[in-house]
């Protein structure tokens, strides 16, 4: 099923059905949420996460997506207990991404129906976006076509057609040595790019090569994805801002180690990946991803 232009999902609000999708997990778990509800969307669904609102909130600009709830704030506590707010309207389905009990039990307090799907995969050759989608096939066929992008606000971009690395993630073991993150960004710069580095808190610095760089320290998440949006490349090791730069349909390689380059891989039109066949970060050389970025700049198709 091919993906269809934003407009047409726009219908009287009295023509949707309502759906509850929960997944209470980090930025990248969140985004990947986005072709089960744009499957969804296609039968007619308006859907509402649960989710943390600090960047579910980015979703919210999806047209078929109604409202982000925080599933971090005291009102929402009670599901982690199989409870339900009573005063919050009630769904005509709930999706679950998780093991909990307790969150499929709010769900059906939730919703007329519940689904429960596991975050983790159940096939190791298929990414874990589809996987998700597909879990929901009695309500609507998984999309398997591009996704529209997610929307940004293009004014609170910092900078455009520059060319923007990540070196770090959630956990440092998923993380490129940074040296070698300094090594190909030097080798950009001299192929004519303009490299910015994005540093979030308790990151490594690539300040420690002692050479003149340009860094979007900390940003507003809102204005990260809009400088994305507008970014001539993106490199990033598996982590949520490789996510992010996938769905607003920046050009995106992604560097993997022990994960799974198939399951995880950010889920964008543009997408390419890199993994040693050890899984060890520190056997890809920068050779092998200036060849992916040359593979995907050039022919704008991936080469994993």
């Amino acid at each position: 099923m091919e993906s269809e232009p934003n407009d047409s999902l726009r219908r009287a609000n009295g023509s949707h059905r309502r759906a509850l999708i929960i997944r209470s997990g980090a930025l990248g778990d969140v985004l990947l949420t986005r072709r089960l509800s744009y499957s969804l969307s296609l039968q007619g669904f308006r859907s509402t996460l649960f989710a943390p609102a600090r960047h579910a909130f980015l979703l919210e600009a999806d047209p078929w997506i109604d409202r982000a709830l925080d599933a971090e704030s005291p009102v929402f506590a009670g599901a982690f207990a199989g409870e339900w707010p009573s005063e919050h309207p009630r769904f005509d389905v709930a999706v679950v991404i998780s093991a909990s009990a307790d969150l499929v039990s709010a769900a059906r307090l939730a919703a007329a129906k519940a689904i429960q799907l596991p975050a983790i995969p159940r096939d190791p050759n298929r990414s874990i976006a589809l996987q998700w989608a597909e879990g929901a096939n009695e309500l609507s066929p998984a999309c398997i076509g591009s996704l529209p992008p997610l929307p940004t606000i293009a004014e609170m971009a910092v900078a455009s057609d520059a060319t923007l690395i990540h070196p770090g993630s959630g956990a440092p073991q998923k993380n490129w040595p940074l040296e070698r993150f300094v090594e190909l960004g030097l080798s950009l710069g001299r192929a004519g790019h303009r490299v910015i580095w994005v540093r979030g808190p308790a990151e490594a610095s690539p300040e420690a090569a002692s050479i003149p760089l340009e860094i979007l320290d900390q940003p507003r998440l809102e204005a990260l994805a809009a400088t994305l949006a507008l970014s001539r490349l993106f490199i990033g090791n598996d982590s949520g801002v490789s996510h992010l730069a996938a769905a607003v349909g920046a050009p995106t390689v992604a560097i993997f180690g022990l994960t799974s380059n198939v399951v995880w891989k950010p889920d964008g039109p543009r997408v390419a990946t890199v993994r040693a066949a050890s899984g060890d970060l520190k056997a890809i050389n920068v050779e092998s991803v200036l060849a992916a970025i040359s593979t995907l700049t050039e022919t704008g198709h991936a080469a994993d």
